[in-house]
């Protein structure tokens, strides 16, 4: 019967992919600008790496632009011009449709190598001695209906988390260490500027094995919002993917 044919291969497909990628070399948390760019970057290197997105979309928000009209900037067209997405030149700035941007970014990073799980919960961290050396995880239905249902594991030796401005990782080992950032998590007022050389320069190891990139770093260090712009969220994740490729090849 067709239907069981279909269901079988969907099915079997999956679970291959899954099982494959059970341990990895870098689990990326969060699939927006930051985390598809060093999952590209990953990938293009050869480094088993999969990104963890609980919606059904890949793109965070790029999709919505500017409270929805889906146009974003970046203030360079270095990244944007390797992902071949196009550009139109404004004054300083280079404008892109978002949706292609988003489409754009996702394609050329699975074209790379990037495996890439939606509908996919991280509940917690795995720290064995004093590194965090994978996640806890469960599909997104589970936990939005808030069913008490057990979660798997998926091991990594690198975890980077680029689940924007929540940085949820980062706030789930503080719940059990709240004295690694005794501030909390919270961004300061929009500042674009600031924002954008910040992200990069932040960007980094907040705690052993765990990275973070994009507007998790904006939210950990207290750097301002920066609203659709998208240059910094480029260069922090391809950033984040050579520390860990230099940290790999040692």
């Amino acid at each position: 019967m067709i239907e069981t044919e279909i269901s079988r291969a969907i099915t079997q497909e999956y679970f291959k992919k899954l099982t494959e990628h059970l341990e990895n070399d870098a689990v990326i948390v969060g699939g927006g600008p930051a985390g598809i760019t060093a999952g590209y970057y990953l990938a293009k290197a050869g480094i088993k790496t999969i990104m963890l997105e609980r919606k059904l979309s890949i793109g965070g928000g790029i999709w919505g632009g500017a409270a929805g009209f889906n146009v974003i900037v970046t203030q360079d067209n270095e990244i944007p011009g390797e992902f071949q997405i196009t550009s139109q030149k404004k004054g300083k700035l280079y404008l892109y449709d978002s949706i292609e941007f988003a489409s754009a970014l996702t394609y050329r990073a699975k074209q790379a190598g990037l495996e890439i799980f939606n509908l996919t919960d991280v509940e917690d961290v795995i720290i064995k001695s004093v590194a965090v050396e994978g996640v806890v995880v469960n599909h997104s239905a589970i936990t939005s209906a808030k069913l008490h249902v057990d979660p798997f594991c998926i091991s990594s030796k690198y975890v980077i988390d680029s689940s924007g401005h929540p940085a949820e990782v980062v706030h789930m080992l503080l719940k059990r260490k709240p004295e690694l950032l005794p501030k909390g998590i919270q961004e300061g007022f929009m500042n674009v500027k600031k924002a954008e050389a910040g992200v990069v320069e932040k960007t980094g190891e907040i705690f052993p094995g765990l990275y973070i990139a994009g507007m998790s770093v904006c939210a950990v260090y207290g750097l301002p919002r920066m609203g659709p712009i998208f240059g910094g969220m480029l260069k922090s994740g391809k950033k984040v993917a050579q520390m860990i490729i230099e940290q790999l090849e040692k």
